[in-house]
C-alpha cells in the first residue's frame, strides 16, 4: 500500500479522510481509479471523493470555473480512460483560459497538436482510399463501414508520429475484423462460419472454392491486404510480419468457436462460461500483440502476449463486459 501513503495526510486517527478542498478531491478521485486489489486507502477515496464532487455540482457549490468544468468532465469520464490526443486538444483550451498559462508552452502545445492532427489526416487519406479500391460494401452490405472509427480506436493504442505505418496496419487490420465479427456473429450460418474458418487456417487463394461468393471476395481481399502489410514490414526490417497472419487467423477462430458454442448451447449459462468463449473473440489480445509487432517489439514479447498472461486477460474480460454493456443498452434502446 506503499503507493497510497501519499493520501496519508488527508486521513485523521479514525481512518476517516478529512479533506475538503474540491482541487485535491478532484486529484485523489483521479488516483483512486489506478488502485490495486488491496490498496485500501484509494478504495475509502474513492467512495468518498465521488460523493464529495457529485454533491458540490448538484448543489452548486463550486462557482462557474475551469475547476467546475474539470470536475464535470471527470466525473463523466476520469482522466486515466481518456484517449492521450483527445485529452490534449481539450486541455489546450483549458491551459489557454488560466491566468498562470505560460503562452510559449501554449503555442508549442498547439503546433504539436496541428502537425500530428495533419499527419493522422494524411493516414486517413490513404485508409480511404485503400478502402474505396476494396469495394466491399458492394459485395457486404451487411458490415459495418467502421474504418474512420477503427482508426480512432489505434490511436488510443499508439498516438506517436513514428508509428503513422502502424496505425495503418492496426487500423487495415481491425476494419477486417470488425468485418469478420458481422459474419460470424450475424450473417453466417454455423456451417459458413466453419468452411471460412478453414479457409483462414489453409491461408490460400484456391482455399475459397467452397466459400459462398460474398465470402470468396472478402477472403481474397483480406489475403491480399495482408500480403502487402507483411511485405511492407519486412521491406522494414521487421523480422515479425508473420504474426500479422497467425494473429487474424487466430482472431477467426474465436469468433467460430464462440459461434460454434453459441449455436449448440440449449441451456442457460454461468457468466463463467460466458467468458470462457467470449473474452477470446473480444480481441484485445490481437490488439495488443499486433501493436507489439509494428513497434518492433521481440518474439517473446509478442508470444508471451499471445499466452493470455495474467495482465492481459483481465484487459480482455474489461473489454468484453464493457462490450456486452455497451451491446445491451443499444439493444434496449431499440426496442
Amino acid at each position: 500500500d506503499n503507493a497510497a501513503d501519499v493520501f496519508l495526510k488527508f486521513i485523521d486517527d479514525k481512518g476517516k479522510i478529512t479533506c475538503n478542498d474540491t482541487r485535491s478531491l478532484l486529484c485523489m478521485y483521479n488516483a483512486a481509479h489506478v488502485r490495486t486489489h488491496g490498496e485500501e486507502t484509494l478504495s475509502n477515496a474513492m467512495a468518498y471523493t465521488k460523493g464529495h464532487l457529485q454533491c458540490a455540482v448538484e448543489q452548486q457549490t463550486i462557482p462557474p470555473s475551469i475547476l467546475l468544468d474539470q470536475v464535470r468532465r471527470t466525473l463523466e469520464t476520469p482522466i486515466f480512460r481518456r484517449p492521450p490526443r483527445v485529452e490534449a486538444r481539450h486541455f489546450i483550451s483549458v491551459y489557454e483560459r488560466m491566468s498562470t498559462r505560460n503562452d510559449a508552452i501554449l503555442e508549442l502545445a498547439k503546433l504539436d497538436f496541428s502537425i500530428l492532427q495533419a499527419l493522422y489526416c494524411e493516414e486517413l487519406r490513404t485508409l480511404t482510399l485503400w478502402w474505396k479500391e476494396l469495394q466491399l460494401q458492394d459485395h457486404l452490405s451487411f458490415a459495418r463501414d467502421r474504418m474512420v472509427e477503427m482508426h480512432f480506436w489505434m490511436l488510443g493504442v499508439l498516438f506517436e508520429p513514428q508509428y503513422s505505418y502502424g496505425r495503418i496496419v492496426l487500423t487495415k487490420f481491425f476494419t477486417f475484423i470488425s468485418i469478420f465479427d458481422d459474419i460470424y456473429d450475424s450473417y453466417s450460418t454455423l456451417e459458413e462460419s466453419r468452411l471460412l474458418t478453414m479457409a483462414m487456417e489453409r491461408w490460400d487463394e484456391q482455399a475459397a472454392e467452397h466459400l459462398p461468393g460474398y465470402m470468396k471476395f472478402f477472403y481474397s481481399k483480406v489475403l491480399t491486404t495482408m500480403k502487402v502489410i507483411a511485405k511492407d514490414l519486412d521491406s522494414q526490417g521487421n523480422k515479425h510480419a508473420d504474426y500479422v497472419k497467425k494473429l487474424l487467423i487466430d482472431a477467426t477462430k474465436c469468433y467460430y468457436n464462440e459461434a460454434k458454442w453459441r449455436e449448440e448451447s440449449d441451456t442457460p449459462v454461468t457468466v463463467e462460461e460466458h467468458l470462457r468463449f467470449s473474452v477470446p473473440s473480444c480481441c484485445c489480445m490481437h490488439v495488443a500483440c499486433l501493436a507489439f509487432v509494428v513497434i518492433g517489439a521481440s518474439g517473446d514479447a509478442i508470444e508471451w502476449g499471445m499466452t493470455y498472461p495474467k495482465i492481459m486477460r483481465a484487459s480482455c474480460v474489461i473489454g468484453r463486459v464493457i462490450n456486452d454493456v455497451a451491446s445491451h443498452e443499444v439493444t434496449h434502446l431499440q426496442l
